[in-house]
């Protein structure tokens, strides 16, 4: 059921809106973030491609510019402070996201904000139809992480009342109090974000979900938002725990709680630390082995299939987050992103959802039958006696631990203008606390050079004069700790930092420089206006200008301006898209803010017939 490797969705598949509705909100948690990773979420709401032709993502600079310029202000992430990659190189279209990431702080001291969800709004293109919401209960952190993992997609319809019984209480709590943590974290949310959040933590009390096939209940089990430890799995007959992490502690709680068959499957290199008396209490123990699938899938010629070749460079090792339990003829299936550690359940935040149905059909016999047909399971025996922590690992949690604090307010920078076109960026700093012992390093992501970070000094840090395009909030941190035997450990992450002082405008900056020349802006225009089947085609167009594949003509007409059809279009779009004209229009108002002469990259012709259209909406309204 839930790990068949024939049965795999995409995460932006499932955040792609139904047939008829366009994304009104999307309000998502996460751990770990990739800014390159977020960038493609924006993609998902649009008629735009978001994979290439080789699988990977999209890295047209156009279709994203699109995407994010419509759908940037819909999205509003969560994420831990001081936990997100560094992406391998600078994307200046991230100053668009800038007022979508809330880094944040859990409330009990020691823990980690660890959800992996998705609360999406969607709105009819029809009048009269209902507001359709969906969510997404994750195993998996917004990255480009290639493990096994498990999602849980349900769709639901927004109903005039509150139904009695409606399980959706526990669900609006959990989002309700993600402001908070942003606030705790020196991030406060804007007032129209905050809006945005209560009106969905209102609406979707209101939500009937639609439950998936042979399931009959659902219940929800948020941890840890309201600084209150949670253990919902309880009082089972039988229960199977797939996780990737495991603890000795968790093994003893939870065998309380399980009257018959306890089993366990986890990641091998995790089983082996634990001591062998912690595994006493279970009645089966199995390593996740992929490996051994990978070797089994062939065809009838006995070479490797096409399935195999596909999970061997997709999928490596077990992310995904379990626990099957079973109350007599019934199966209670949780899923979400808790570990079978203690830390998930009494320090942590993290999101559950409990699923009801047969035991016939997704209990621990059906789930442990799939994962041994998929040749996924290896027994393990603990036969080594179990090794000590390695010291960096001790060393690696003070500097996840430092990046946190430098990320929640120990950090702050500053923007000043040094001339009409360049302004320099600094960071400042308000402590040492949690810092101690660990030599920091810092650069905005726009520029390539770390400078050390002394955050005695002020300002800490000042990097060189840069444009009004590469101001950000930004910053890669690179922390570096010794342990005692002197072994060097070093944490690379990206901080987004309050910054004070940043001119308005940059995004608008951002489009400006992208669209630098009449044939690229031309385009453009003629992307907004396609048709959803013409986007592939104009995209394709757009990026062969950026690698000099062919150059655009210089016709001197509407029709025929730079060789593009611009007339049928904008006709077309007056009668049919009006809204098409209202986005090009914001564009150019954009990109005259941004400083660029609209006048000179577009030919006359053009200018006169855009006022022309431009009368014709005035008159309509």
């Amino acid at each position: 059921m839930m790990l068949a490797p024939t049965d795999r969705r995409l995460l932006l598949d499932t955040l792609a809106p139904p047939a008829g509705y366009r994304l009104d909100h999307a309000i998502g948690t996460t751990y770990t973030l990739d800014l390159l990773a977020l960038l493609r979420v924006p993609l998902a709401a649009t008629a735009l491609p978001w994979s290439a032709d080789s699988g990977g993502p999209v890295e047209n600079p156009f279709a994203l510019l699109t995407a994010l310029r419509r759908n940037a202000g819909r999205i509003s992430l969560f994420c831990h402070a001081g936990a997100t990659k560094v992406p391998a190189k600078h994307v200046p279209l991230l100053a668009f996201l800038e007022n979508s990431i809330h880094p944040v702080t859990p409330p009990r001291p020691g823990g980690v904000f660890h959800p992996k969800c998705w609360l999406l709004r969607f709105t009819a293109e029809l009048p009269d139809a209902p507001v359709r919401y969906r969510l997404l209960v994750l195993s998996r952190n917004l990255t480009f992480d290639k493990s096994w993992d498990v999602a849980l997609c349900l769709d639901g319809e927004l109903l005039d009342r509150q139904r009695r019984g409606n399980p959706n209480r526990p669900l609006a709590e959990f989002f309700a109090a993600l402001p908070g943590m942003a606030s705790a974290a020196g991030h406060p949310l804007e007032p129209r974000a905050i809006d945005r959040v209560e009106q969905m933590t209102s609406e979707v009390r209101r939500v009937h979900w639609t439950l998936p096939e042979a399931f009959d209940d659902l219940a929800f089990h948020p941890i840890g938002h309201d600084g209150k430890p949670n253990w919902p799995i309880e009082n089972l007959h039988r229960l199977m725990v797939i996780s990737p992490f495991v603890g000795a502690p968790f093994l003893s709680r939870i065998a309380a709680e399980v009257r018959a068959d306890l089993t366990l499957v986890a990641r091998y290199d995790e089983l082996v630390r634990l001591e062998a008396d912690a595994l006493d209490a279970l009645d089966q123990v199995d390593a996740f082995d992929d490996a051994a699938t990978l070797l089994d899938i062939e065809d009838e010629s006995g070479e490797k299939s096409d399935l195999a070749e596909q999970l061997e460079t997709e999928l490596s090792g077990l992310h995904a987050k379990v626990f099957v339990g079973e109350r007599w003829k019934h199966a209670a299936v949780y899923i979400g992103s808790a570990n079978a550690t203690e830390a998930a359940f009494e320090r942590n935040v993290e999101f559950l959802v409990e699923l009801d149905g047969w035991r016939t059909r997704h209990g621990t016999k059906a789930v442990r039958g799939q994962l041994e047909d998929a040749n996924l399971l290896r027994r393990f025996k603990q036969t080594e006696t179990p090794q000590p922590e390695d010291p960096s690992e001790a060393l690696q949690r003070k500097l996840e631990h430092a990046a946190h604090k430098l990320a929640t307010g120990a950090l702050r920078a500053t923007a000043t203008a040094v001339d009409d076109r360049r302004w320099q960026l600094a960071l400042h700093a308000s402590g040492h606390a949690g810092t101690e012992g660990v030599r920091i390093e810092a650069r905005p992501l726009s520029d390539p050079g770390f400078r050390p970070v002394d955050l005695a000094a002020d300002p800490a840090a000042a990097f060189r004069p840069t444009s009004l395009a590469s101001i950000t909030p930004f910053f890669a941190l690179r922390l570096t700790g010794r342990t005692d035997t002197g072994v060097e450990r070093h944490l690379d992450v990206t901080a987004r930092l309050q910054l004070d002082g940043a001119p308005d405008g940059r995004a608008e900056a951002v489009t400006a420089e992208i669209l630098s020349d009449t044939d690229r802006l031309l385009r453009f225009i003629l992307l907004l206006l396609a048709d959803d089947g013409d986007s592939d085609r104009m995209l394709g167009e757009l990026e062969a200008l950026l690698t000099e594949k062919h150059a655009g003509s210089s016709a001197g007409n509407v029709r025929g301006a730079l060789g593009l059809p611009l007339l049928e279009p904008m006709l077309r779009a007056l009668h049919r898209s009006p809204e098409k004209l209202d986005e090009i229009d914001r564009l150019l108002a954009d990109m005259r803010t941004a400083g660029a002469s609209t006048e000179a990259l577009l030919p006359k012709e053009l200018e006169e017939f855009w006022e022309t259209i431009n009368e014709v909406r005035r008159a309509r309204t």
